[in-house]
């Protein structure tokens, strides 16, 4: 028998899930990128897509607005904007968050923080952010620098993002990691005022 998040990973395509994730993320500053998950852990495989040593596995877009900042972008730092992290200091900044909550910090990224537009752009947006997490399958784990992730799994965000444990030095930043037994996905936004 075959698990239906199998079947779902499958069956996702290239052009719908590069097309949502376009809609909701190219006119902001983000980083969003796919890695392999390895048996090294999410930390790991996470901070491997962060410091782009790996490649996306199905070749599907990634996008990184930083990609082409040398001057940033040293030998030294190869995740800036990040700041340079082990896996226990991602681990620790970060917070168990449900595959809806990821869903709803898609959007707020969308909207560069919230809150979010009207409630027909919050329906189109929120469908792009299913399909976006849709790519990792059913079975996936989610954890956000939110602090209001470290109360709940699924914090209230009406008011937007107003809190976070940074992974960067600029003013602010959020986003979340999606774990599934094949890929880890990094979707952040960051606010460089």
């Amino acid at each position: 028998m075959t698990d239906p998040s199998e079947k779902r990973m499958r069956t996702m395509t290239q052009a719908p899930w590069e097309d949502a994730v376009l809609r909701l993320l190219e006119d902001v500053y983000t980083f969003a990128a796919t890695g392999p998950r390895t048996l090294a852990g999410w930390q790991r495989d996470a901070l491997a897509v962060m410091n782009r040593e790996v490649d996306d596995p199905r070749g599907w877009i990634t996008l990184d607005w930083d990609k082409d900042n040398d001057e940033e972008r040293t030998g030294s730092r190869p995740c800036y904007p990040f700041v340079p992290l082990p896996e226990a200091g991602l681990g620790s900044r970060l917070y168990p968050v449900t595959a809806e909550t990821a869903a709803r910090l898609l959007v707020e990224m969308t909207y560069e923080w919230g809150p979010v537009g009207t409630e027909e752009q919050t329906r189109a947006a929120l469908a792009d952010a299913r399909t976006v997490l849709d790519r990792y399958g059913d079975r996936v784990s989610c954890y956000s620098n939110v602090t209001e992730a470290a109360k709940t799994p699924s914090p209230d965000l009406t008011n937007g993002v107003t809190g976070w444990a940074p992974l960067t030095e600029f003013i602010g930043d959020f986003g979340f990691v999606v774990a599934s037994s094949e890929e880890v996905g990094v979707f952040w936004s960051f606010d460089a005022r």
